[in-house]
This record gives C-alpha cells, structure tokens and sequence, in this order.
C-alpha cells in the first residue's frame, strides 16, 4: 500500500528532511528573538527582527505543507512477542483485547494533545476520524502485524494521526526514564496514562512483549522494543505516578518563549514567574502575533504525585491565549 501519491517518496522525504533541518535552526533563533523582545518590548529593532524571522519561518512551512499534502497513510508495523503469539499465530480473543488497548491509547494521546489533557467527557468524532488504525497485513514474526492511518495533513501542515504516532512513542521510551514519564504524565493526562497502564498490564499478565516501528514524512524511523522481561519493569515504572487533574487556571504576563516546532511555550507572570508547558495544537494558530507580547492565557494544570516519596509536580498545557485587558506590566 503506498504512502505517497503523486509524488516520488524518496524524493519527498529528502526534501523534508532538507527543511526540518533548516526550521529547526530558526526555531532556535527564534527563541532568542522572543527573548530579547520580552527584556525590551518597545524596541523596534529587536521586533523587526523577529518578525524577520517569523515571515521566514512561514515560508518554509508553506514548503512543507506543499510536500506533506502528497502523503496519503502511515504505516505502523506492530510484532507481538512471546509463548502467547508463538508459531505465527495468535489467539484471537487476546489479540483483539490488545488492538483494543492500542486504539484507545492512540485516541488518547490526540485528544491530550489536540485539546488538552484533560481526561473527562467524549473524545470527539473529528478525533476519532483521524486516528482511525486500520488492521492491513501481517508478516512473519512472533506475530507481526500492518497497521494503517490517514495521515490527512490539513492547510497548516498539521496532522493529528502524525503528532499523536510522535507523541505515542516519546511515551513508549519515557516509560523507561522516571523525569520523561513524570512530565508525559502531566502533559496527556490520566486518561492517556490509564490506557497505557492497561496495555501494560495485559501484556503482564499474558507474558507477553511487543514492538513497534514506523517511518515518518522525513525518512526518520521509529523503532521501540520491550521483550517479555521488560514489561514488568515498565509496568512498575508507569504505576509509580497518580495524576490528579487541577484544572483550568488564567494568567495574565508576557509570553517570553514559543516553540511552534516543539509545541514548548515560555510564560512570564505579573509576579515574575515563569511557566512552562506544552501547547496544543488549537492554539498554536494564534500565538505567532503574542511573541515577546503581554497577554491572558489559559492553562491546563495537572499534578502529579509519585507514589512512593509523596512529591507532588506541577505540569501546564496551554489552551487558549489573547490580548490582555489592563496595560501595567510586572512588578
């Protein structure tokens, strides 16, 4: 089945390749523009300057969304290890329960990223749509299975089904790393967590492991692998933390940092204090006229608390942003 269309995949991918390179770098440029800009808000040179880049960084993004649009699917490639899947062959009641467990992981994760982490109410029929797997093949494994998505980039060079494939596996390796799962957990939120904890204890309890492997638009690949050995260990590491859903705060400051790349934001309140957090991508369209700008946000607050020294951390998603109504600045 082809990924792309109307368009020579390799020539694609060396293309993108080329200018993510090239975004990444003004990212960081970027960074220290909207730094300057907050140390010196009314200074003209400083604010040429970052809009300078800022029309840059839009025309390379109109670049990308040229060459993204030809992507027509993701391909996951999905091998299940163990005695459970021995012989090429699966039982089917099992397997079904855990293409179950993935697809409610993978809904997960695109609401926490989309809307914010938080974990009531129904995930919306737009999001469903666009994390819709598709059961394709298999192939020699353990048991080794196809799976596909609609990568459906929108205008902006957007795809749910790709950010959330990113966003699943920086889950998948932070779950063997205590500072990553820590602020994943505040980043997606309890839902997300309570379906990877139920992944996770499935393959537990089946004495089983699983892998995992994708390629995106840039030729990049993704690889995670846990034997039937790892997934206790993993299994521990994820239940060692409970989130605790605070709710939405507002704050009025200057937003002194802003990664549309990293979907990162730098936040400074009336008090001088900074905030950071991860950016969904509903927001994301308004930000770029607020960098280095005095301005009201609204934020997703969830804690965390690790259950075995009682520490409690504070994570922040941004959820919307406008103009600030009063005109003093921070004491």
């Amino acid at each position: 089945m082809n990924l792309w269309h109307n368009i020579d995949g390799s020539t694609a991918e060396a293309q993108l390749r080329g200018l993510s390179r090239r975004l990444a770098e003004l990212d960081e440029a970027m960074k220290g523009g909207q730094r300057m800009l907050a140390d010196n808000p009314q200074s003209f040179a400083a604010r040429l300057s970052l809009e300078s880049l800022s029309q840059l960084q839009e025309r390379l993004q109109l670049e990308r969304v040229a060459l993204v649009r030809h992507r027509k699917r993701e391909r996951v490639a999905i091998a299940l290890k163990g005695n459970t899947f021995s012989d090429h062959t699966a039982n089917i009641g099992q397997l079904g329960l855990f293409l179950v467990r993935v697809q409610g992981l993978y809904q997960s994760i695109a609401q926490a990223i989309t809307t914010g982490p938080k974990s009531r109410g129904p995930i919306s029929q737009d999001i469903l749509r666009s994390t819709d797997l598709r059961f394709a093949n298999v192939y020699p494994s353990s048991f080794g299975m196809e799976i596909f998505v609609n990568s459906a980039f929108d205008d902006s060079g957007e795809s749910t089904a790709v950010s959330t494939l990113q966003t699943l596996f920086n889950l998948l390796n932070a779950a063997r790393r205590e500072e990553e799962v820590v602020r994943l957990s505040g980043e997606l939120g309890q839902r997300s967590l309570g379906h990877l904890r139920k992944v996770l204890r499935d393959l537990e309890r089946t004495g089983a492991g699983f892998a995992l492997g994708w390629t995106d638009v840039t030729g990049t690949e993704y690889c995670w692998s846990a034997e039937t050995d790892d997934i206790p260990q993993l299994n521990r590491n994820v239940n060692r933390f409970q989130e605790k859903y605070v709710g939405e705060c507002t704050f009025e400051g200057a937003l002194i940092g802003a990664s549309l790349l990293r979907n990162r934001f730098e936040f400074m309140d009336m008090n001088k204090q900074i905030i950071e957090g991860k950016i969904t991508r509903a927001v994301k369209p308004k930000l770029r006229e607020f960098f280095g700008s005095w301005c009201s946000v609204s934020l997703d607050k969830v804690d965390i608390i690790d259950n075995y020294s009682n520490e409690t951390r504070s994570y922040f998603t941004m959820l919307d942003i406008n103009p600030r109504a009063a005109s003093q600045t921070p004491q």
